[in-house]
């Protein structure tokens, strides 16, 4: 597939959406995905499981502005056109609306999962954060339903959104052959959105949808994170208190990070100026693997990859059944503003 999304020459600032479209050359935006894709999407209720998707493919959504993201700055409205986009085309759904209230129930209690790791560094989480609020809010939710998770705390409060939990279940749980305790969290939501950023880790070969929740919501994370985290991302996200509350996932993918994550340093932070979404987190982050090595080689680096030619925990993770890594099973569906 040809790549329609170059480096970015950015510029923002307090500009006016009209002027920062102006000169930004022609518009082009992909059309919507190959025949098949709508029906695979139609008819989703919340009651459904989205990490096991129906039909023979797992479609993964990127939308990309050039102009969105210029270091920390971020345009707010053309970041609104894009989560609209992709919700659009993730979903089959014709409005913003339509599109979250077929993956998500009026009553539910929404938790809002972003990575506090490498967060100041990258600097998108708040105007993430707003967007998301703003669309869900305007969708029918109101803000006293949201939990934000891994943001400044002022920004709880600035939003009027719930602050979240910091406890642990009581007991432990096990998963493959290891037992921890959970997140409070997961008894305060019913329902999670993903909003993991998109980052090489040295451990784990790269961080993405599944790590941002497996390592987030059990007590002891630095006891899991031999043999490249895996098969522990995996048996962690299958566990049912976490998988049935999976909604969607949205990866920040505005700025990432190429190496030494999952900080993030200066040298290494690129602006991709894209965001992802998905029903299947190991077709979503196998996507978001492909976007890092494209990055990894202009700059000269090698692909990220153990002794077989894998993220170890990608294919453990759809081996255990929480999506497709393979490919060919995946439609990569991309929009470019």
């Amino acid at each position: 597939m040809n790549d329609p999304c170059p480096n970015p020459t950015n510029a923002c600032g307090s500009l006016t959406r009209r002027g920062f479209l102006a000169g930004a050359g022609t518009v082009a935006a992909a059309g919507l995905a190959a025949p098949g894709f709508l029906s695979r999407c139609l008819g989703q209720t919340p009651a459904d499981t989205p990490t096991d998707p129906a039909g023979d493919m797992s479609t993964v959504v990127g939308v990309r502005s050039d102009h969105v993201a210029r270091g920390r700055i971020v345009h707010p409205g053309l970041l609104r056109d894009m989560l609209r986009i992709g919700l659009k085309a993730v979903t089959g759904h014709t409005n913003e609306k339509e599109a979250w209230h077929s993956i998500l129930s009026p009553d539910d209690v929404i938790g809002l999962k972003f990575n506090q790791s490498g967060a100041a560094g990258l600097g998108t989480t708040p105007p993430m954060a707003e967007t998301l609020v703003s669309s869900l809010t305007d969708s029918g939710w109101n803000s006293g339903r949201i939990v934000l998770i891994e943001v400044p705390y002022e920004l709880n409060e600035k939003l009027g959104t719930i602050p979240p939990r910091r406890d642990w279940l009581p007991g432990e749980v096990s998963f493959g052959d290891a037992q921890d305790r959970l997140s409070g969290l997961l008894a305060q939501v019913t329902a999670i959105v993903n909003v993991p950023f998109l980052k090489q880790h040295n451990i784990a070969g790269m961080t993405g949808c599944l790590k941002n929740l497996s390592h987030a919501l059990v007590k002891h994370p630095a006891r899991f994170h031999g043999n490249k985290c895996s098969p522990y991302v995996g048996d962690i996200v299958a566990l049912p208190q976490i998988r049935d509350k999976l909604r969607l996932h949205v990866v920040n993918a505005l700025r990432i990070v190429t190496d030494k994550g999952p900080d993030a340093r200066d040298s290494y932070i690129v602006d991709q100026n894209e965001i992802l979404l998905g029903l299947d987190p190991v077709a979503v982050d196998s996507i978001g693997l492909e976007i890092l090595n494209r990055v990894r080689l202009k700059q000269g680096m090698g692909k990220i990859e153990d002794h077989q030619g894998e993220v170890a925990h990608l294919p453990a993770a759809g081996a255990r059944g929480l999506g497709r890594h393979e490919r060919h099973q995946i439609d990569y569906v991309r929009h470019h503003m």
